[in-house]
């Protein structure tokens, strides 16, 4: 059964009760409740290891497009991939044109940025460069694409912010759980009862953290020859 924003705040209070776990909330408690909810499924958002669901984005990129944004749709100026937020981790990216699939190397900004290449460039993408802005995910493609591409971005997306008349349908029922942990030790520390946190509650809490990080999936990379690909030598080869 999925459980309301509400239902489930008020099982996390009921975890660290110093009195009892039926006592009801009162004033602010909900309101604060909601908000550590959200503070701690953003900070998940930062890196995507406590964002257990990877979802496929599909963009079409035009030519000589050179970038493209992920973020939410009331972000100024709005970004170009507004469905699922800002892209918080990149497994796979790649291009698909008239059925035919072009995987893209997800480079580092530093390596990148410190090989010879030319700049403006088209012709076939080979890689990707993630920067990471505050409420925004920019993704280069280089080379910028000769011809229009369907772009496929495989990867976590910060969660939705979450108030109390939402539901909890967009977490899985096993991450629930560890949240419910989480949350309840914030609670805890934030509104005065943090002898109410036990070394028990922490255990459990541990061990949930652990088989959450578990469902992340291992990035497993073939380094190739990226230096002659970088300085376009392939480019030559290939005759592109």
């Amino acid at each position: 059964m999925v459980q309301t924003v509400k239902e489930f705040v008020t099982d996390a209070y009921s975890l660290v009760s110093a009195q009892s776990p039926t006592v009801p909330l009162h004033g602010s408690d909900m309101r604060k409740g909601i908000q550590f909810l959200n503070e701690l499924v953003q900070s998940y958002s930062a890196n995507g290891l406590m964002t257990t669901i990877a979802k496929d984005v599909t963009f079409n990129v035009a030519i000589g497009q050179r970038y493209v944004t992920f973020g939410s749709a009331d972000h100024l100026p709005t970004p170009d991939v507004t469905s699922q937020g800002r892209l918080s981790n990149l497994q796979n990216a790649w291009l698909l044109l008239n059925g035919v699939t072009y995987p893209l190397i997800d480079q580092s900004r530093n390596v990148f940025f410190a090989a010879y290449k030319y700049d403006p460039l088209q012709g076939l993408p080979r890689y990707c460069i993630i920067t990471n802005d505050t409420n925004l995910t920019t993704m280069q493609i280089y080379p910028a694409p000769s011809q229009v591409f369907e772009l496929h971005v495989y990867g976590k997306f910060e969660l939705p912010v979450l108030g109390e008349n939402d539901t909890m349908s967009a977490y899985p029922n096993y991450y629930t759980r560890f949240l419910k942990f989480a949350l309840a030790k914030d609670i805890a520390m934030f509104r005065g009862r943090a002898e109410s946190w036990t070394a028990k509650l922490e255990q459990m809490l541990n061990d949930a953290h652990d088989e959450m990080k578990a469902v992340s999936p291992v990035n497993l990379v073939v380094e190739t020859d990226r230096a002659s690909l970088l300085n376009g030598a392939w480019r030559v080869r290939a005759g592109i």
